[in-house]
């Protein structure tokens, strides 16, 4: 009863986080440095609000965030939009584990384990692009860095 009943564990990891800042570049050096250095930012255009992840999730996948609210940087300076002003879509993922453990001998075990990974198939989304040249700009084109669920399963054998 013991050898059929007994010896289960169950694992189970959550991870929530807030997504990663982001900063929306002009995609030009029309600080005429020519460094390059720390890229030029876009000016943000007064009046109009971020509007950060708003709608469906198929809406903000197409347009996450205002892009009407960013313009090229003036000449001669290096953008006025602050640093990481935006923040990419949040991730959420549960991992869980299965463990059935026997006692073979005096010293040897034999563990049986499922393992799965990002166990409930929530999608990762990457961070939108955020060249105000490109033509994919405010549109969220690829996936995070969680992939879709992973399964796998495992016997070890200590002695």
């Amino acid at each position: 009863m013991q050898q059929t009943l007994g010896g289960w564990e169950v694992s189970g990891i959550v991870t929530a986080q807030s997504g990663n800042p982001f900063t929306v570049g002009s995609g030009n050096d029309d600080n005429n440095s020519g460094s390059m250095q720390y890229q030029d930012r876009a000016d943000r255009v007064s009046g109009q609000s971020l509007g950060v992840r708003q709608g469906s999730r198929s809406q903000w996948l197409n347009h996450y965030f205002n892009t009407s609210a960013f313009a090229p940087n003036a000449p001669g300076t290096f953008g006025d939009s602050g640093k990481n002003i935006m923040f990419g879509p949040p991730v959420f993922t549960a991992d869980a584990a299965v463990m059935k453990n026997w006692d073979i001998a005096e010293r040897m075990k034999l563990q049986f384990r499922w393992e799965a990974f990002n166990a409930l198939n929530h999608p990762s989304f990457g961070t939108p692009d955020a060249g105000l040249t490109d033509g994919s700009f405010g549109e969220i084109t690829g996936i995070g860095n969680i992939p879709p669920r992973v399964m796998q399963g495992a016997l070890k054998l200590t002695f």
